[in-house]
């Protein structure tokens, strides 16, 4: 049987992986690797000419199958579509590329008769992508859930098991390579928010746009969260999630408090777990590496493998192709979403603070499950409020009436728990 042709855009961290996994696949052909600095020093030697021109791949009539693992906006988006315009097979890791172009793509390439599979672009190693998209096509998604980034969780990790603050833990991650040099992606949110874009398409039909989703990154979180968390049987975990919610879709990304007792709470280090919900097969969770040269590599050849495999059989492009439709989802609005919450609220301690806050907590219909006071030294104190279930909408009104209280001084913390069945974030 005659080999699949396949070139490479990217020869970094995962196109070296991609190149490790292929030595042992022989029915696949790579015929030339497309690099931004042809003088880079590499890991090692690509089994096939290097090039610093990407039209080399995109215009060659050989080459069947585009991997895309350069990251990166652009000149991504730009190849991709050239690419598929010539009819040629997508497999890419390009969170970014597939959040902000997805409708556009997937339409582009149904119109073409090719597939795009990008099992890499969320959750590194675990099998996520086709789970939802094949796995569970019996089942009516409710809610997609997760630590869907390895750098945050590990940063998170560290501050409750050593008690380090933020930046200290943000120095480790990136002395051991899992935190970038410029770390906003990650730590403010954006990583997720594109991978809840993908997921959005995968369970629900449309892509979120990602400048429109609900987010909020972990920098605001410190040291004394994680005690009082554990204190009331949490951990502290940065939740991305997607649920449907009546003819729109909720789509957040929030540090969270997670139940100690749940699986998600003990996904530690630089791992991803993620909970699908279906109603057939219920809470089904996954939990593996979201990163690293060979778990991702091994999503990108595993696509590579599924589509190499399917070339010759009669209009399977189109049995592969996710069910995307073209647009954005309709997303809910932001105060809508129902849960608990955690609140460090830091106040002068005056007389009667207390019974104020559970004044204008009860004037905007929320129920305290616990509250404490702690920390109290000359004219401070920190109270911790466990809310019961409570719309955020409401939330948000109590605390612009309370930042007017003249014995507030921050509400330093305010975090939804997480519940099962995709009540949460």
């Amino acid at each position: 049987m005659a080999k699949v042709v396949v070139g490479m855009l990217g020869f970094g961290t995962v196109g070296t992986g991609v190149i490790r996994i292929l030595d042992q696949h022989s029915g696949i052909s790579l015929k030339k690797v497309a690099v931004r600095e042809l003088s880079k020093k590499r890991a090692l030697s690509a089994p096939c000419p290097i090039t610093a021109n990407p039209s080399e791949l995109v215009d060659d009539p050989e080459i069947e199958i585009i991997i895309e693992v350069m990251g990166g906006e652009r000149p991504a988006l730009d190849l991709l579509t050239a690419a598929i315009e010539k009819r040629k097979h997508i497999v890419t890791a390009n969170k970014e590329v597939l959040a902000k172009h997805g409708p556009e793509l997937f339409k582009l390439a149904a119109s073409k008769g090719v597939a795009i599979f990008c099992e890499a672009s969320v959750a590194g190693g675990i099998p996520l992508i086709s789970t939802i998209h094949k796995g569970l096509e019996a089942n009516q998604i409710s809610s997609v859930t997760g630590i869907l980034n390895g750098t945050t969780n590990f940063i998170l990790s560290s501050m409750e098991e050593k008690g380090e603050d933020f930046n200290a833990a943000l120095a480790k991650a990136q002395e051991l390579g899992y935190a970038e040099a410029d770390p906003t992606a990650d730590i403010e949110g954006f990583d997720v928010a594109y991978k809840l874009s993908i997921l959005t398409a995968l369970a629900f039909g449309h892509f979120a746009n990602p400048k429109d989703i609900n987010r909020k990154g972990i920098t605001s979180v410190m040291p004394e969260d994680f005690k009082h968390a554990r204190d009331f049987g949490y951990r502290i975990k940065l939740l991305g999630s997607t649920s449907a919610a009546g003819d729109a879709v909720d789509v957040r990304v929030r540090p969270s408090l997670v139940p100690i007792l749940h699986p998600l709470a003990n996904v530690s280090g630089a791992n991803n777990g993620i909970v699908v919900d279906g109603d057939a097969v219920g809470e089904l969770m996954m939990v593996g590496p979201g990163a690293g040269e060979l778990p991702t590599a091994s999503a990108v050849v595993g696509d590579l493998i599924n589509l190499a495999s399917a070339l010759k059989l009669p209009d399977f492009a189109s049995y592969f192709q996710a069910a995307i439709e073209p647009g954005w989802a309709k997303l809910a609005p932001a105060g809508d979403r129902r849960s608990a919450y955690y609140l460090r609220i830091e106040v002068h301690d005056h007389p009667g603070v207390i019974g104020q806050i559970g004044t204008i907590f009860g004037d905007h219909h929320l129920s305290i499950r616990n509250i404490v006071q702690q920390g109290v030294s000359y004219d401070h104190a920190s109270i911790i409020i466990i809310t019961q279930d409570v719309k955020e909408a409401n939330m948000e009104e109590a605390l612009a009436e309370l930042s007017k209280k003249e014995f507030l001084k921050t509400v330093a913390a305010c975090m939804p728990i997480y519940a099962a069945g995709g009540k949460h974030a």
